[in-house]
């Protein structure tokens, strides 16, 4: 595995913000054009963006840094498409329908890409397992954050600003988890699945037990 100089292109991290901030403005759109009237709760808002950094920026930083700990360019780009679709649905719902899709990690063989400065001349042994492995890190850490957030959401006062965060926290955390294990292309979940169907219901099973219980009441 060679060298990383550079972990991040150009223009990759004011992507990364500006993704995050549509989508936390997105989940949160009810109270947050509320605020401009003085009637949005502030602490909802800031509990969205909390919650938005962990579910749905942790999660595409996980593939991208276990991408690039397995030899591999690493990058995440902003779906222009994806962006306004988030944004016009968003307002067109009124902040009833969140579609969340302003962008992802895209991965390439470093051996193929100097110009970020990786430099690598092998290549993995089993692609299909370390797909798996870097499919597997986004998944995984919406699986641990809602565990954590659930304990949060247990342990702190009930109607508390930490409580409220546990529960944004806890709700994106378990819809995009749950979501991207589906066994459908191009979602983790179907990478996952192919190539080790233990670890897939591993990091599957549990995440959709809590969207059960969460979002339908089982």
């Amino acid at each position: 595995m060679g060298q990383v100089s550079s972990q991040f292109s150009p223009g990759e991290i004011s992507s990364i913000i500006i993704a995050w901030l549509v989508l936390s403005v997105a989940i949160t759109y009810g109270n947050f054009t509320r605020l401009f009237t003085g009637t949005g709760n502030l602490e909802v808002v800031i509990a969205g963006f909390v919650a938005t950094a962990t579910g749905f920026i942790i999660h595409e930083m996980g593939h991208k840094f276990v991408a690039i700990r397995r030899g591999y360019v690493a990058h995440f780009r902003l779906w222009m498409w994806g962006l306004l679709l988030t944004l016009f649905i968003v307002v067109f719902s009124g902040g009833g329908i969140v579609f969340g899709a302003p962008g992802a990690v895209y991965i390439a063989p470093a051996a193929t890409t100097a110009y970020y400065g990786y430099e690598s001349a092998t290549r993995p042994r089993d692609p299909e397992q370390e797909n798996m492995v870097i499919s597997a890190a986004g998944p995984g850490i919406n699986l641990a954050f809602a565990v954590a957030f659930l304990a949060l959401f247990l342990a702190a006062p009930l109607g508390s600003f930490l409580s409220t965060i546990a529960q944004f926290g806890f709700a994106l955390n378990v819809g995009l988890g749950s979501f991207n294990m589906l066994p459908v292309p191009p979602l983790d979940g179907s990478k996952i699945f192919r190539k080790n169907l233990i670890v897939g219901l591993g990091l599957a099973l549990p995440l959709w037990a809590m969207f059960l219980f969460l979002f339908i009441g089982i």
